[in-house]
């Protein structure tokens, strides 16, 4: 009998770390910023249209026609704070939809994980990763998190190109993109009833 338990809570166990699903987070702050916010763009400086894909890597100029549709026709633009470079929001009509911050340090990373880990109910799935590049001995190592639902992706990660003896840089900085969709959409919405 103390076997069958033992096996069962070691199912459980394995079932709650690996098929655990996130809980929708709600609407989270990055560095006092939400979506959803209406910011006073005389803070920023506008860096570019461009309709925004919503995820950290996977898209380029070359496939920027095969975004989402519901972008269309947006006056979708990214604004990078005049007092801090490394924070960037993507604004439609000066509210944010979705923020992205450069250059965080392992601490503000560790801290940003801990309170994702809580808010999403379990630990972001980890991905890491080289990628070759042909016609040079550069190799790009990728390593990143990601919690995600059907209606918010919060992914931390980070890109360092060294060539394959290099030894690994002790001063790690970090990327993130925060992006929710319900609240995106209600934006979207309230823009086109105007």
């Amino acid at each position: 009998m103390k076997k069958i338990i033992i096996l069962f809570i070691i199912s459980i166990s394995f079932l709650t770390v690996y098929g655990q699903k996130y809980n929708y987070p709600g609407q989270l702050e990055i560095r006092g910023y939400r979506i959803g916010q209406k910011v006073d763009t005389t803070n920023f400086k506008k860096y570019g249209n461009l309709y925004f894909p919503n995820y950290l890597d996977g898209w380029t100029v070359n496939n920027v026609n095969k975004l989402p549709k519901k972008y269309a026709k947006l006056p979708i633009s990214i604004w990078q704070l005049k007092s801090d470079s490394s924070v960037a929001l993507t604004l439609l009509d000066n509210v944010i939809m979705n923020i992205t911050i450069s250059y965080i340090k392992k601490e503000e990373k560790e801290k940003l994980s801990k309170m994702l880990t809580e808010k999403f109910g379990a630990d972001g799935q980890q991905k890491a990763y080289e990628q070759s590049h042909p016609l040079q001995s550069w190799i790009t190592y990728w390593d990143l998190t990601t919690w995600e639902t059907k209606d918010v992706i919060f992914q931390i990660g980070n890109s360092d190109m060294r060539m394959p003896n290099d030894p690994v840089p002790k001063d790690i900085r970090w990327n993130l993109v925060y992006t929710d969709f319900i609240i995106e959409n209600k934006i979207i919405n309230a823009y086109r009833e105007r």
